[in-house]
C-alpha cells in the first residue's frame, strides 16, 4: 500500500534542451534530481525538445554533450507538446503543477514569474531549487 502511494505521488520534472546537455558538460546525473527536491520525481522530456535536440548544430565537447543528451533522453517518457519549446514548457508546467529543469535565463524568469519550480544547475557544479512545491 505504502509503495503504491508514492508512486502515484511523483512529482512531474520537465527537461529543456539545455538542461538534457548538461550531463555532458558537466558530469551531472538527471538522477540527482531528487536529491534537490526531496521527493520522488517522473522526469519527462516533451517531443518538441527531442526534436530542437536534434536540429541544433554543436561543436566540440558539445557534440559531444548533444550525443549524450540524446542517449539520456530515452530512457524518460515522452509528452507530446507543439510549437516553441519554451513557451510550451512554461503552458504545459503551469497547467500540470510541474517542475522544470532548466539553466535558460529567459525561460527561468518566464518559469519564476508564473510560479513554476525551477531545478537548475548552481556554479557549474551542483543542482538548485527555485520555488515551491507543493
Amino acid at each position: 500500500m505504502e509503495t503504491d502511494r508514492l508512486r502515484n505521488n511523483k512529482v512531474v520534472v520537465i527537461l529543456d534542451t539545455n538542461f538534457l546537455l548538461l550531463p555532458g558538460r558537466f558530469n551531472l546525473r538527471i538522477e540527482s534530481i531528487e536529491d534537490v527536491i526531496e521527493k520522488k520525481c517522473k522526469i519527462v522530456i516533451p517531443t518538441n525538445v527531442i526534436s530542437e535536440l536534434k536540429r541544433i548544430e554543436l561543436t566540440g565537447s558539445d557534440k559531444n554533450s548533444k550525443e549524450i543528451a540524446l542517449l539520456i533522453s530515452e530512457r524518460y517518457e515522452k509528452i507530446d507538446l507543439e510549437g516553441p519549446v519554451d513557451r510550451s514548457i512554461l503552458e504545459y508546467a503551469k497547467n500540470n503543477k510541474c517542475i522544470v529543469a532548466t539553466n535558460d535565463m529567459k525561460l527561468k524568469s518566464d518559469l519564476r514569474k508564473a510560479q513554476v519550480p525551477v531545478v537548475y544547475l548552481k556554479k557549474g557544479s551542483r543542482l538548485g531549487l527555485e520555488g515551491y512545491i507543493e
